[in-house]
């Protein structure tokens, strides 16, 4: 996969040309709240807009740096989620590859050529640093894509005693839920219904990474406490993830996800 395009959320074509635009066409009332604007101490809530090189207008806000007002846009958080994620997917099976080959054998007889077990530790590390936040990036991803088409008028009513929730609880609940229940509602698209092996599979994701962040040794009297758990992030298919989440965003929003050419994380970091 090739890197992801950056998008703000609020993107609209313009149909004029930039370069006929001069000081002579803006209103004085606009230079007037202009230079108000610039005179204030706070941020304001209000909308701004910048235009493009390739006649897009963007929206984005204000920020302060060096006692000027920086325009800032307004990007969709859930493909930053989503690029970070697969730069961190680069590194994890090469990690893995030289974890798994340095590995002491068990049977003594057979390690004569073993490798320090401190770097074995290091390298185990590394690995698991970039597979979990791997996962963690690309859970985000798809929760903000899902929270973020949601619109706020939305309701749902419960089984059974029949209350009406607003947004407020929608969000607070559960990630499955709302791909099962509110986002269906509310596109009229039922990716569950239309591919469900690759639901299945999105859920499989969903658990494993609640399983990361809600770690819990075994309670048992095992000494060994997290082999199970770190059996399966070694076990774990990350690349097949990514796709999948991929495929459940741009079957709701087409091409939301796009692939470009442009430097990479690693291309400037090489530098």
């Amino acid at each position: 996969m090739k890197n992801i395009e950056p998008k703000n959320i609020v993107q609209v074509d313009i149909n004029f040309d930039l370069n006929n635009i001069n000081s002579s066409n803006v209103p004085n009332e606009s230079i007037l709240d202009a230079k108000n604007y610039l005179k204030l101490k706070e941020y304001t809530d209000d909308d701004f807009w910048c235009f493009t090189s390739n006649q897009k207008k963007i929206r984005g806000f204000d920020y302060k740096h060096k006692n000027q007002m920086k325009f800032v846009p307004e990007l969709d958080p859930c493909l930053i989620y989503f690029s970070s994620a697969q730069m961190f997917s680069k590194m994890i099976y090469s990690y893995k590859k030289e974890f798994l080959n340095n590995l002491s054998f068990i049977d003594p007889s057979k390690n004569k050529d073993a490798q320090d077990l401190g770097k074995t530790m290091q390298e185990f590390q590394y690995f698991f640093q970039f597979a979990s936040s791997y996962i963690i990036m690309l859970n985000s991803s798809l929760e903000t894509f899902i929270n973020k088409e949601i619109p706020v008028t939305t309701t749902y009513i419960t089984k059974g005693k029949g209350e009406t929730k607003d947004i407020k609880w929608i969000l607070k609940a559960n990630l499955e839920f709302k791909m099962s229940k509110i986002i269906p509602q509310c596109t009229n698209k039922n990716f569950p219904l239309e591919y469900l092996n690759t639901y299945e599979s999105i859920k499989d994701f969903i658990k494993f990474r609640n399983q990361l962040i809600h770690l819990s040794p075994r309670t048992d009297c095992n000494s060994v406490r997290y082999k199970e758990f770190y059996r399966k992030v070694i076990d774990f298919n990350y690349l097949d993830s990514i796709y999948q989440i991929k495929k459940y965003i741009n079957y709701h929003q087409p091409n939301l996800i796009e692939e470009c050419e442009f430097e990479s994380y690693f291309d400037i970091f090489n530098k």
